[in-house]
C-alpha cells in the first residue's frame, strides 16, 4: 500500500495569491470568464466547461454547498446570497489557511475586500507586496522629468516595512520579458520620453519601454537587497500579454549571478510551469533563489500539478519550496488550492518515502517547510510549531 503524508494538521500559509472581492455576483459569463486567462470571450462561453479544473472545482464547490452536480446557476445563486465575507469565514478555517501573502496590485482595492474586513473573517495573518509595475506607472504619469521621477522611485521603495509591505511583486515578465539588463542614461531617458508621450495622448502609460521598466526594477532590487525583502516574478503560465519564450525562469540568471542581489530573496511564481524543471534546478543552484508552487492557477488537472510538485522535490531543496494558490477574487480557489495542494505534497512525499529516500518523519517536516514555516520566515509570518 502507496505511503500517504497527512499534512491535513499544518496550517497553510498561502505565499501568492490575491484578494477575495467585495461582493460575489451570480452572472455566468463573469463566472467562467474567472477560469480562463484568455481574452476570447468563447474560450468562456464554449470551453472552460469542458476543462479538468473546472470540472473539479465544480464538483468539490457543489458537494460543498449541499446542492447538485451540475447546478451552476444554483452554486451561483448560493454564493451571491452568502456573500464574501460569510463565504471567507466558512472556507478558510476549513483549510486551515493561517496566512496570506497578497498581492495588491490585482485586483483593484476599489473591488477587493478591505483587508481589516478580510482579517475579521478569515481569521488569517495578512501581508501585503507591492506591485512594482503598477507604481512605476503611476509615478511616471505623475513626473515629466527623468531625474525627478528616479528620485520618486528611489522613496516609494525605501523604508517598505514601515509602508506596511512585505516585499514586491514583478510583472517584468508581462511587459518586456525576465532578461533585465543594465541601460545607460541615454537609452533609459529616451524610453521614459517615450513613455511621456503615452501619458500625455491617453493619460496614463502601460509599462512596455524596457530601458526605462528595466532601469526602474534595479532600483527596487538594490533597495530590496538592503533591506533584506523577498521579491515575487511572475514566471511561465499568466495572462496572455506574457510571452512564454521570455518568461523562462533561466532568464534571471543575471540577477542570481549578481553579487549586490545576494539579500533579495527571488521567489519564482507558479512553478515557473511549464518551466518546472528549470525553476527546480535554479533553486537547487543559487541561495537566494526559491520556487512557488500554485495549486489553484495555473488551471491544471491534479495529474499534472503531481508531475509539477514530482519534479520539484526531485531537484530542490525541500527548503527552497513554498505552497501557493495564486487564487483571486473568488475564495473557493484559496479553499481548493489549500486542500488540493495538502493532497498533492502529501502524496508525493509519500511516494519519497516508499522509495527510502525520506523517513516519515523528515516527509512531515518537508511538509511543514513547504506548507508553513519557510514562507513564514521570508515573509515575517507566524510559524507553525515543529
Amino acid at each position: 500500500m502507496a505511503t500517504f503524508i497527512d499534512l491535513s494538521d499544518i496550517p497553510v500559509i498561502d505565499n501568492h495569491c490575491h484578494a477575495v472581492v467585495a461582493t460575489q455576483g451570480a452572472d455566468p459569463v463573469e463566472w467562467l470568464q474567472r477560469f480562463t486567462e484568455s481574452p476570447d470571450p468563447a474560450m468562456g462561453a464554449e470551453h472552460v466547461r469542458h476543462t479538468v479544473f473546472y470540472r473539479r472545482l465544480m464538483r468539490r464547490i457543489a458537494a460543498r454547498y449541499g446542492l447538485p452536480v451540475n447546478d451552476e446557476a444554483g452554486v451561483l445563486a448560493y454564493r451571491a446570497q452568502r456573500g464574501s465575507a460569510a463565504l471567507v469565514g466558512e472556507l478558510f478555517p476549513e483549510a486551515r489557511i493561517s496566512g496570506v501573502v497578497i498581492d495588491t496590485g490585482y485586483p483593484s482595492p476599489a473591488l477587493a475586500m478591505r483587508p481589516a474586513d478580510f482579517v475579521d473573517a478569515s481569521g488569517a495573518e495578512y501581508a501585503a507586496l507591492m506591485r512594482l509595475e503598477v507604481e512605476f506607472q503611476r509615478l511616471i504619469a505623475l513626473h515629466a522629468d527623468y531625474d525627478e521621477l528616479l528620485e520618486a522611485v528611489r522613496q516609494l521603495v525605501s523604508d517598505v516595512r514601515a509602508k506596511g509591505f512585505c516585499g514586491f511583486k514583478s510583472i517584468v515578465a508581462y511587459r518586456t520579458g525576465l532578461a533585465i539588463a543594465q541601460w545607460d542614461t541615454p537609452a533609459a531617458i529616451t524610453a521614459f520620453q517615450r513613455a511621456r508621450r503615452e501619458v500625455q495622448s491617453s493619460g496614463a502609460v502601460r509599462l512596455g519601454y524596457k530601458a526605462l521598466l528595466d532601469t526602474l526594477l534595479h532600483i527596487a532590487f538594490e533597495a530590496a537587497a538592503e533591506q533584506e525583502l523577498p521579491v515575487q516574478f511572475h514566471v511561465g503560465y499568466g495572462d496572455p500579454d506574457v510571452d512564454l519564450r521570455t518568461s523562462s525562469p533561466l532568464e534571471l540568471r543575471s540577477l542570481f549571478e549578481n553579487p549586490r542581489y545576494r539579500a533579495m530573496s527571488i521567489v519564482m511564481l507558479h512553478g515557473c510551469w511549464p518551466y518546472f524543471r528549470e525553476g527546480a534546478y535554479l533553486a537547487a543552484v543559487y541561495g537566494n533563489a526559491f520556487l512557488d508552487i500554485s495549486y489553484a492557477i495555473p488551471f491544471l488537472s491534479r495529474a499534472e500539478m503531481t508531475s509539477m510538485t514530482r519534479s520539484a522535490f526531485g531537484v530542490a531543496p525541500l527548503s527552497k519550496i513554498m505552497y501557493s494558490s495564486d487564487a483571486v477574487s473568488i475564495p473557493e480557489m484559496h479553499w481548493i488550492g489549500a486542500l488540493d495542494g495538502r493532497q498533492v505534497i502529501g502524496t508525493v512525499l509519500g511516494e519519497l518515502v516508499d522509495a527510502h529516500e525520506l523517513e516519515v518523519h523528515e516527509a512531515r517536516e518537508a511538509g511543514r517547510l513547504i506548507l508553513n514555516a519557510t514562507a513564514a520566515r521570508l515573509y515575517g509570518l507566524t510559524e507553525a510549531a515543529a
